[in-house]
């Protein structure tokens, strides 16, 4: 399972496990960039024992203490930790020394980065099966609602046209198409929550993409701690340019997940009014989650990642977040072996 640490407070290394002491610090304090003084404010009567064995990354929203003792032992234990500052923005990650590694594979890697049809393929690949899962979404509320047929074709024409397509940054381009042609659906099943809606980044200025970047953070961050199972590299990838602070790997292998994780999660809160416009506040010029909102969205969130689907290649059901490692093992067969990259998709 996932740790979620919402309050401030003190993280560290005791009788082998984890214990966390809560700490109560002024907003004001939470908002300051430079290191807060009020380090005071520890609760001893809210102190909470954790057991290492059963969490497989850590994710901290709030100002948090720690130690070298705890960060050697984390270490240890094999557990990311996942940094995200008061905006609900990822902002750093920790990795524990890698559990595997491969000069070979590393070298594959950046080879693909090199081979023009490698590279393609691969993007190529990806988002066919991105727009396929879109689709699948479209079609599901086509079944309950008139008036989605024609953007259902528009869809399906720009993924015939990938291979028209010569340079990732041209694939790019149709990706963003599809997806003004998809967010322009949401209206129909989301209703005025959606009208008119355009996907911005930052700031968020409304619910749907406030929900959206950070929703998209913990799938990035879910990812990164799969893909450090692994033995890929996670700064080269080949759809995103390969980038300098993030693990761009990650930015790729996430694509064809956010349809079916991300977005269905969201239609889910927001149709069963389990979040609402009130459930966000104004900050400067965009929009702030509030602290209960925060922690029924990881609520939600731990639930999708724990949630079994049946995976034809195994002959089993496994964890949707076991998907995303199952991805990173098709991408190393598709750089050593040659095989064909087929990420997870879903029927129609």
């Amino acid at each position: 399972m996932n740790l979620y640490l919402t309050k401030a407070g003190r993280l560290r290394r005791k009788d082998n496990t984890l214990s966390f002491e809560m700490m109560n610090i002024p907003e004001e304090s939470l908002l300051a960039e430079e290191e807060s003084e009020e380090l005071e404010y520890f609760n001893p009567d809210k102190k909470h024992a954790l057991p290492i064995e059963t969490i497989d990354a850590i994710y901290i929203f709030s100002e948090m203490t720690i130690n070298s003792k705890l960060i050697n032992f984390l270490g240890q234990k094999k557990v990311p930790v996942h940094f995200f500052n008061y905006y609900g923005n990822h902002c750093n990650t920790l990795l524990p020394h890698a559990e595997q590694l491969s000069g070979d594979l590393v070298i594959k890697q950046a080879e693909a980065y090199k081979d023009p049809e490698k590279r393609l393929a691969f993007c190529r690949a990806l988002l066919d099966t991105t727009f396929h899962n879109i689709l699948s979404i479209m079609q599901y509320y086509a079944r309950k609602h008139e008036g989605l047929e024609e953007s259902i074709q528009k869809v399906k024409a720009y993924q015939q046209s990938l291979f028209s397509f010569n340079t990732p940054e041209e694939l790019m381009g149709l990706e963003g198409n599809v997806r003004r042609v998809y967010y322009s659906c949401w209206e129909v099943w989301l209703g005025k929550e959606a009208k008119n809606f355009k996907r911005k980044y930052r700031p968020a200025e409304n619910p749907i993409n406030a929900l959206i970047s950070f929703i998209n953070s913990l799938l990035y961050t879910t990812c990164v701690s799969e893909m450090y199972r692994t033995a890929l590299y996670p700064g080269i990838s080949y759809l995103h340019t390969p980038q300098t602070r993030r693990f761009s790997l990650a930015l790729d292998l996430v694509e064809p997940f956010k349809p079916l994780l991300v977005d269905r999660l969201i239609f889910n809160l927001l149709n069963n009014n389990e979040i609402t416009a009130k459930d966000f506040r104004k900050h400067t010029n965009g929009l702030l989650m509030t602290d209960e909102a925060r922690k029924k969205v990881l609520g939600a969130w731990d639930e999708v990642l724990r949630r079994t689907v049946k995976y034809p290649a195994l002959n089993r059901s496994v964890s949707q977040r076991r998907l995303l490692r199952l991805d990173c093992y098709k991408l190393i067969k598709f750089l050593l072996e040659d095989q064909e990259f087929k990420p997870y998709r879903i029927a129609y």
